[in-house]
């Protein structure tokens, strides 16, 4: 089962589409439902998943929400990219460029679209 689900993240990545894990059936057990999400988001690949009742959604949110560590990593990534013109930059001992950029910028959509605070920095990306 683990190597399917693996298969199924990996080529749904592969052909630009969203890899949703299925639903966890003990809607009543909070900890089921955060284990799963999380393991399917840190472990497998996986960018969403689904529920069958809403008490399971904000366990989900949290499971697949950036940490603050790596949200101030990609707010302060990403504003030194900013400064150089998208330009490579070296951040940290590492070098960064624009395959490294859409990473730290997936990493704050996901912050916003998980309800995590930003820093003013990265929320000003967000603001219309």
């Amino acid at each position: 089962m683990l190597r399917a689900k693996l298969e199924i993240a990996s080529a749904c990545h592969a052909h630009g589409k969203v890899p949703a894990h299925c639903v966890v059936t003990e809607f009543s057990d909070m900890a089921a439902v955060r284990v799963a999400a999380s393991r399917a988001s840190r472990a497998l690949g996986y960018t969403r998943m689904w529920s069958i009742h809403p008490s399971q959604i904000r366990p989900i949110l949290e499971a697949f929400a950036p940490s603050m560590h790596e949200i101030e990593l990609a707010t302060h990534i990403m504003v030194a990219a900013a400064q150089a013109d998208w330009a490579p930059i070296s951040f940290g001992g590492k070098l960064h460029d624009r395959a490294s950029y859409r990473y730290f910028w997936q990493v704050l959509e996901r912050a916003h679209q998980t309800g995590r605070h930003l820093p003013d920095e990265a929320r000003a990306y967000f603001q219309a």
